[in-house]
């Protein structure tokens, strides 16, 4: 039991890290969207990045569920898809425009991602 517990509590740790960084890359790309410049290479890394911390978030989270025995489902596996479909279009055309594209993308997803941010930061909360 005391393993379990030292685990459960590792993987908290990093749950609370992860949606930490997200957090972050989150901040950056809203600033993004709201008119702020940053070169479309940087902010298309930024979107990979968030789609990355929020596939290892949702990693732990069903790890944390099924160790106490209990079963979920992630909710927002719109927003990935939609994520890779504007990182698929944002390789493939050189005449790019990624605010467009991201806000599409975010736009599209049921929940929408500022609903999923505000769930994970909820969930960071009740970590502590």
């Amino acid at each position: 039991m005391r393993m379990q517990n030292g685990t459960e509590a590792q993987i908290k740790r990093e749950l609370n890290s992860e949606i930490q960084n997200l957090e972050k890359e989150y901040s950056l790309i809203k600033s993004y969207l709201s008119g702020t410049e940053y070169d479309d290479v940087e902010i298309i890394g930024n979107l990979r990045v968030f789609k990355d911390n929020l596939s290892r978030i949702s990693a732990h989270i069903l790890t944390l569920y099924t160790m106490k025995g209990q079963r979920t489902k992630i909710t927002w596996d719109s927003l990935f898809v939609n994520i890779d479909n504007a990182l698929a279009t944002l390789n493939s055309y050189s005449k790019r425009k990624p605010r467009e594209t991201i806000q599409l993308a975010f736009n599209m997803s049921e929940p929408k991602v500022e609903e999923v941010m505000s769930y994970l930061s909820s969930l960071k909360a009740s970590l502590r």
